[in-house]
């Protein structure tokens, strides 16, 4: 049996650059690079890291310590293990994060008492002080990021977001299974 063989896709940056391919082929067969939803979810993100990694270091915090503090700022003394799942970040990648905070005064490692195996990770008193002190440049990052969006429009964006990161969420456990 032969096999079939895969499409040729054309690649463009913007739906004004499809004039230039009209004549050539499978509209189907076309990615449009800026409206990737990836694409944009990515740019996005990263537009909200440079920003905030700007305003998160004049206070000397990284921001990959940015979700271990809010995540205790929640619930104090979680596990490296919670708070890796919370924060989507492998436990190693936890651990050095803990690690720098631990040296920068901002949280304190206990030993679990009821199952000495385990860490728990506690603010310390610089750390607890950083959330009046963070949250504002946060609400001002975000209040910036809708700027110009009604509030049904603002709904809609929330709704529509949750409901994608479990669609991804579900894939993603699916894909996991399938490996194991």
């Amino acid at each position: 049996m032969q096999e079939r063989e895969s499409p040729s896709y054309q690649i463009v940056r913007s739906r004004d650059d499809l004039k230039d391919l009209e004549s050539q082929g499978d509209p189907a067969q076309i990615f449009i690079i800026e409206e990737s939803l990836g694409y944009l979810v990515n740019y996005l993100a990263r537009l909200f890291s440079q920003i905030h990694t700007a305003y998160l270091a004049s206070h000397g915090v990284h921001l990959g310590q940015w979700g271990v503090l809010m995540y205790l700022w929640v619930k104090d003394g979680q596990t490296q293990r919670e708070l890796s799942r919370q924060v989507a970040i492998d436990e190693a990648s936890m651990v050095s994060s803990i690690d720098r905070m631990e040296r920068n005064g901002l949280v304190r490692r206990v030993r679990n008492d009821h199952d000495r195996r385990q860490i728990n990770i506690f603010l310390t008193e610089k750390g607890r002080a950083l959330r009046d002190k963070l949250i504002p440049g946060a609400l001002a990052n975000n209040a910036i990021s809708v700027n110009g969006l009604s509030e049904a429009e603002k709904n809609q964006l929330f709704t529509l977001l949750r409901r994608m990161i479990v669609s991804l969420e579900e894939a993603l456990a699916h894909q996991q299974e399938r490996t194991t």
